[in-house]
Order: structure tokens, then C-alpha cells, then sequence
């Protein structure tokens, strides 16, 4: 330590990593004079300031002034779209009252006439109108009677006779859709060819016979719907805004001369919402259609970004008015704000800037004396200041520059104490993370002692002994869930009450009992940081030292097989990260279990398959031995013979291992047997013998290991030989079966079966007398 802080401090100050780091930050690269930063600096913070506060201004007055055109807009849609109804209802009634003359009185041709001419003369909204009669309704001899009347361009009357064979009205819309539906009804947009060669729409009103009931004809009221398009294209919207209306279809039906070159009664919004400029003008045209009203940001075909306000006009015309005001026209205002907000603030803030500049030269020369005291001291080495006294700052300047010597003489004092006490605070830091780097390898080493054994109950004793001695904990259990998930069971423990609690098969009930019985439920770590006041603790007798508990899960893969209960002797021994340390090393003891008891598992199946398999090769060779009686084969180089030899239980037992077995027999030379042992499926059958032609010669390992590779080809090729006299001796049986029932099933009365049967049975086992009875239940 003393090394490092012999240093200059101005050169550690300069290689010091966090120094070398805030450089990254630091907005004047070069050295600039305190007096030029802090004007700078204070002008820099006015401007931006003054831009937020400008920016936040015009947002404010650009929200209010949407608000505010939404309103408006609004209303002048509904306003304008009321007009447009107010005028459609206006000649509906005319409509409904030529229907109703009609209907109640009993014209004649002049007086229809009249009538017709009257109406048009007193409503100049009205393009044409005609009373049109079902066939023979109004003269018995005329099939068509349909006086009209419409404006011609000079706006005079002139009259057209409707009912001709070239104009069949009884099959024109206006006339069939009043017919069928009974009321009044507005035709669709359509183009009078011959009458006023212009756009127009019709109302319709059916009229009735009074006394049958019966259709008599219609009355009708046509519609220049050119007037519609100049209230449309009048409509005032802004200074370059504009107005347009569209059918059911989609059709332009009117639009004000800023809205784009468009044939109105003939294209289509629709087609044209699908632009390259335009901009939810498709959800705009989309939601006039469905009816709806509405205020929409978008950006027109023209690409012209605008606001729309849009309303239904109504009585099942399907038609829908829209007002659009363009954006830059309402943005206008905000923008000149903005642009004299921002003039304003760059002159307040370059005044600013020149009254701190002035006012900062007069501190400067203060805070001068202060550096070139700070970098005389600084210059010096610590060691040395540790040492000698320090001459302090005296500056007065009665503000806090004086006040800043002072705390800066104060803190030359106390440097002292601080670079005494730095070693100090480095070695706890030190023993903290020493502590923390001790952790992992301690739980490093228990998991790699852990993940080697097999054993379950070893594995289970090994972890916790190794998990209290190393961390030094007052009691470490582990519980495993049992097959109903109902109770967690102490399996193994290391503690004072350790074998105490397994003897007594300890448990706990799952879901219920203590922080076991909740983190077996839950899945999720517990810590009771004072046992006596943490609810879910349960009071364990046997651990009466307990103050603190950590529980954690044990997981195989997704299932809570157990869990690991650590407890401690004071009081907060554990921390919310020793949860994430001490739930690797229980994950790593899971994984162990679960290896452990698949072995266990293995190991059990393993030994079940070969005793079987043992069991049932020592039977089937003791049956085959039975059956040849002398077993016993001797070569003495020029015969085999079989020679009545059994070897002795206590040889029989030592080759049972497997193992080459070499007898030295009594006398001299002493001659050596080496016997090596038959083995099938791990099984002894039988023993070779084998001497040497020479007494005097011992076995060595390569003639053992000929031997040994014998014996095992010798105990195949017998298993083998077995299993096919076993094979033959099974297809003889199965033949002889076969031809006995052969021959019984060709019998055909319950005697010659009977006979044939006995016949049979004598013939295959040999016997001199069968006898077939019949048992009666009631006699047996």
C-alpha cells in the first residue's frame, strides 16, 4: 500500500482508471479558463431551457389548437351534413304531397298538370316532378300516364309525357324501388338522358287506392344534384381546405375546388386512397362508408397532410360528408411562436452570459489562488504528508470561496486519518469478496464430491456433512418428497439432533408445515431472517438454537422432489443473494439425487436379470447333468476316458468366482493342477483340469490366459450343443403331438375318439395300460 502511495499524485490522479473514465464525459477536451466555462456553460443550459420550454409551449398550443379545430370542424360537418338533409327532407315532403293529391282526390289532366306546375314554381330546389300512374289507373284507354315537368337551362318550365313506349317508366328504379317498397324512398345518383341531360336524384313516394288499397302509381320530385355539389364545393373550409362528398360506393358526389382534380358522379375515393402520398386516407374513406362520424390525421392523395372531421348525412342515403383542413395552415401560428421564442431566449441567454462572465472575473482570481494551493499540495507525496504538519489556505473573500479554504483545510487534516484508514477498508472489501470467491469454490467442491457417488443414502450424508463443515452452518437437512406428494421426510441430517430426528423418521406435511412444507409446494426459496417472528417457521424441539433459516427447492427438471434446509444461530445469517449462490449448489444436488437413484434404479434391475438369469442356467445344466450321469472326461495324451471324479465343495465355492484356481500337489517334484472354471451367463458349470507334462515346470500367466480363452470357447460351444439337443428333443415332442392329434381329431363318434386317444397315449409314452374315465360332478 505504502508503495502505491508513494507515487505523485498528480501522475496516480492522471493513470487512475475512474480519472481515465470520466474523461469520456468531459465536454472541453483542452484546458478553458473557469471564467469562459461557466458563462459558456450557464448559456448553454439558458438555450436549452429555453428550447425545451419553447418546444413544450408549441406542443401545448399545437394540442389546443387540434382540440379546438376538432370541435369546430366537427360541428361544421354536422351543420353541413344538417343542410344537406334539411334540403333532401324539404323535397321529400313536396314528394309526399303531390303522392297525397293524388291519392285523395280525383284529377283530371288539366288539374294534374296545375298541380305539377304549381309545385315547381313555388320550390325552386325542385328540378322536376312528375305524378306517374300504374297502367289504366287514371284512364281506362291509356296504359301510360306520367306527366313531368322540369326546368330547362333559362330555368322555364317546359313538360315532357313520360309514359311513351321508348321511356317505359314502369321499369325505371325511382319507380319499381317506391313500388316494392311501399314508402318513400331517394334513388341513387343517376344521369337524365333527354330531360335535363344532368345528375340528379329522385324521391319517390308511392300513392294508394283509397278504397282497394292498391298501388295507384308514384309521385316524384327530382334534384339537380348539381345544387349538392355546389353546396359542397362552397362550403368554407380554412383558406386551402376543402370539402367532399361520397355515395355507399365510394363515388365523389361533390368536392371543393382545393380537394384535387376529381370527375365528381364518376371516380372513386376509394381507388384514390390508395395513393403513394396518401397516408390513412383508406381508414379515412373506409370509415365515411361504414356510416360513421369522426375526426382523422391523415394525408390527402395530393399528399397534403390535413385534418378531417367526417358525418353521415343520413335517411338511408349512405352518403357521408367530410371537411379537410390542411395542417400547415394550422401549424402556421405555432411555428412563428416557436421561431420568436427561440430569437427571444438566443438574446436573453447571450445577455445572461455577458453579465456571468463579468460577474465571474471577480472570483477568479480567489479560486486561482486555490488551485495553485491545491496543486503545491497535491504535488507532494502522501507518505510524506502523513508526516509533516500543512501550512493552511487563508483566503478573504467573505463568501463561500473563503468557506471553501476552510473546508478544504479541514479535509487536508482529515486526509490523514483517511490514508490510515484506506488499508483498512481495502482489506475488508478484500476479505468480503475473498468470502464471496470462497463460497463458489466451496460450493464448486461439494458438487464435484457429490456428483461421483452412486449411492443414494451416501450421496445424502456426504452432501450435508460437507455442506455444514465447510459453511460452518448449525443444522443442514435434506428432505425428499415422498411418491403422494404429501409429505417431505428428513432423509438425511448434520446436526447435534441429526440422528435423533432420522430415527424418529421426521417429517413434515407438504403445503402445511414449516418453510420445507411451504418451498415443497411452492418451488420458491424461503429465508425467516428471525424465526421468531417469520410466520411460516415451524418450531422444531430439537433445534432449539435455531434463529434463522434459509430453505431451498430441490428440482428435477420441473418437479419438487425436496428440499434443502439450511439453519443457522444468529439472527440475519442469511442474505436474499445467498439465495441465488446456495440454489446452485441445490440444483447440483438434485441433478446428483436424480443420477443416484436412476443408479440405484439400474443397479437393482441389473442384479434381478442376472440371478435370473443364473438361477436358470445353474437348473437347466443341473437337469442336463443329471440326465448323462458321469460327467468327468480325463486326457492323458493319448485317450479320453470318463473317470468317476466330483471335486470338493471348498473348490467348488473358490471357482465360483470365475478365477483360474493352480493345486501343487504333496511329493517331489511337487506337480502343479491348474484349474480353470467353466462359465456360462457368470455361471460355473463345470472345471478343466490341466498338468503339466513336465512336474518341474510352473504355469505362467500367458498359458493361464490360453487356458482361461479356452474354457470360455469350451462353455459356449457346450451351451451351444445344449441348446440344440434341447431344440431337437422340443420339435420331436411337438411332432409327436402334432400326429397324435392329427390322428385323434380324424375320429368322428365319442368312441373312436376315446380309442384312438388311448391308442395314442400308449404309443407315445410306451405304456402297457391307459385307462379314459369320466368324472361325475355329483360322484366324483
Amino acid at each position: 500500500m505504502s508503495d502505491f502511495y508513494s507515487t505523485n499524485n498528480r501522475s496516480t490522479i492522471k493513470d487512475d482508471p475512474m480519472s481515465a473514465n470520466s474523461g469520456r464525459w468531459r465536454i472541453f477536451t483542452s484546458r478553458v479558463s473557469l471564467g469562459v466555462k461557466l458563462p459558456l456553460v450557464v448559456i448553454v443550459l439558458l438555450l436549452v431551457a429555453y428550447l425545451i420550454s419553447t418546444i413544450l409551449s408549441v406542443n401545448a398550443t399545437r394540442t389546443a389548437l387540434i382540440e379546438t379545430l376538432q370541435n369546430e370542424l366537427t360541428n361544421q360537418s354536422l351543420s353541413s351534413t344538417e343542410l344537406v338533409r334539411s334540403n333532401l327532407i324539404w323535397t321529400r315532403s313536396v314528394a309526399i304531397d303531390l303522392a297525397a293529391a293524388a291519392e285523395v282526390n280525383n284529377y283530371d289532366e288539366q288539374t294534374i298538370l296545375n298541380t305539377i306546375k304549381n309545385t315547381l314554381e313555388r320550390n325552386d330546389q325542385i328540378f322536376g316532378s312528375t305524378i306517374a300512374y300504374e297502367p289504366f289507373q287514371f284512364k281506362l284507354d291509356q296504359f301510360y300516364w306520367a306527366p313531368y315537368y322540369n326546368r330547362n337551362p333559362d330555368n322555364e318550365l317546359q313538360f315532357t309525357q313520360l309514359g311513351t313506349l321508348e321511356y317505359n317508366y314502369l321499369q325505371k328504379d325511382w319507380y319499381t324501388a317506391a313500388k316494392q317498397s311501399g314508402k318513400p324512398i331517394l334513388s341513387l345518383p343517376y344521369y337524365d338522358f333527354g330531360g335535363g341531360n344532368i345528375w340528379m336524384v329522385t324521391w319517390s313516394v308511392p300513392f294508394f287506392d283509397p278504397i282497394t288499397g292498391d298501388i295507384k302509381g308514384v309521385a316524384t320530385a327530382d334534384i339537380a344534384f348539381s345544387q349538392t355539389q355546389e353546396f359542397v364545393n362552397n362550403i368554407s373550409v380554412g383558406v386551402e381546405g376543402y370539402a367532399f362528398m361520397l355515395d355507399p360506393r365510394g363515388i365523389v358526389l361533390g368536392v371543393g375546388g382545393n380537394g384535387g382534380e376529381y370527375e365528381p358522379m364518376i371516380d372513386s375515393m376509394v381507388t384514390a386512397s390508395f395513393s403513394n402520398n396518401a397516408r390513412n386516407w383508406n381508414t379515412l374513406v373506409q370509415e365515411m362508408l361504414a356510416g360513421k362520424t369522426g375526426f382523422i390525421d391523415a394525408v390527402d392523395p395530393q399528399g397534403k397532410p390535413v385534418f378531417v372531421a367526417y358525418a353521415p348525412v343520413g335517411m338511408d342515403t349512405g352518403w357521408s360528408l367530410a371537411l379537410a383542413f390542411p395542417q400547415a395552415e394550422l401549424l402556421e401560428t405555432p411555428l412563428r411562436l416557436q421561431y420568436s421564442l427561440i430569437l427571444y431566449s438566443s438574446i436573453v441567454a447571450i445577455i445572461f452570459g455577458v453579465i456571468l462572465y463579468l460577474l465571474t472575473q471577480s472570483i477568479i482570481t480567489p479560486i486561482q489562488e486555490l488551485t495553485t494551493y491545491a496543486n503545491q499540495f497535491s504535488a507532494e507525496h502522501i507518505n510524506e504528508i502523513t508526516k509533516k504538519s500543512i501550512e493552511p489556505i487563508r483566503l478573504n473573500t467573505r463568501d463561500e470561496l473563503e468557506e471553501l479554504a476552510s473546508a478544504f483545510n479541514v479535509m487536508s487534516l482529515n486526509l490523514k486519518n483517511a490514508v490510515e484508514t484506506l488499508e483498512e477498508k481495502v482489506q475488508d472489501r478484500t476479505k468480503q469478496l475473498e468470502k464471496r470467491s470462497l463460497e463458489f469454490e466451496t460450493i464448486a467442491e461439494v458438487a464435484r464430491d457429490i456428483t461421483i457417488i452412486r449411492d443414494l443414502n451416501t450421496l445424502l450424508n456426504v452432501a450435508v456433512n460437507l455442506i455444514r463443515e465447510r459453511f460452518k452452518f448449525y443444522h443442514v437437512g435434506i428432505f425428499l418428497v415422498d411418491d403422494n406428494s404429501q409429505y417431505a421426510y428428513l432423509r438425511a441430517a448434520s446436526s447435534v439432533a441429526a440422528q435423533q430426528m432420522l430415527d424418529l423418521n421426521y417429517k413434515l406435511k407438504v403445503g402445511e408445515e414449516g418453510l420445507v412444507g411451504n418451498v415443497t409446494r411452492t418451488g420458491r426459496a424461503h429465508i425467516a431472517q428471525d424465526v421468531g417472528k417469520d410466520a411460516i417457521h415451524f418450531q422444531n424441539p430439537y433445534l432449539p438454537l435455531t434463529r434463522s433459516e434459509i430453505v431451498l427447492p430441490l428440482r428435477n427438471r420441473s418437479i419438487i422432489i425436496g428440499a434443502l434446509d439450511i439453519q443457522a444461530t444468529v439472527e440475519a445469517a442469511f442474505e436474499e443473494r445467498d439465495i441465488d449462490i446456495l440454489q446452485l449448489l441445490a440444483d447440483q444436488l438434485a441433478a446428483a439425487i436424480e443420477n443416484a437413484q436412476l443408479a440405484q434404479q439400474v443397479q437393482g434391475t441389473f442384479a434381478e436379470l442376472n440371478n435370473a438369469y443364473k438361477q436358470q442356467t445353474r437348473t437347466v445344466w443341473q437337469s442336463a447333468i443329471s440326465e448323462r450321469g458321469q460327467v468327468s472326461y480325463e486326457y492323458d495324451g493319448m485317450q479320453i476316458q470318463s473317470v468317476p471324479r466330483d471335486l470338493p465343495e471348498d473348490l467348488r465355492r473358490q471357482l465360483d468366482n470365475g478365477k483360474p484356481i493352480i493345486l501343487t500337489a504333496e511329493g517331489s517334484p511337487a506337480r502343479q493342477t491348474l484349474l480353470v472354471p467353466l462359465m456360462i451367463r457368470n455361471q460355473t458349470i463345470g472345471v478343466i483340469g490341466l498338468e503339466q507334462e513336465n512336474p518341474n515346470q510352473a504355469w505362467t500367466e500367458e498359458q493361464i490366459a490360453v487356458a482361461e480363452a479356452a474354457a470360455n470357447r469350451a462353455g459356449l460351444t457346450l451351451e451351444n450343443a445344449r441348446l440344440l439337443e434341447e431344440s431337437q428333443r422340443r420339435a420331436v415332442k411337438e411332432r409327436a403331438i402334432f400326429e397324435s392329434t392329427t390322428r385323434i381329431g380324424s375320429a368322428l363318434n365319442m368312441e373312436n375318439i376315446l380309442q384312438a386317444t388311448a391308442e395314442e397315449l400308449e404309443r407315445v409314452l410306451g405304456a402297457s395300460e391307459v385307462v379314459l374315465q369320466f368324472i361325475n360332478d355329483r360322484n366324483s
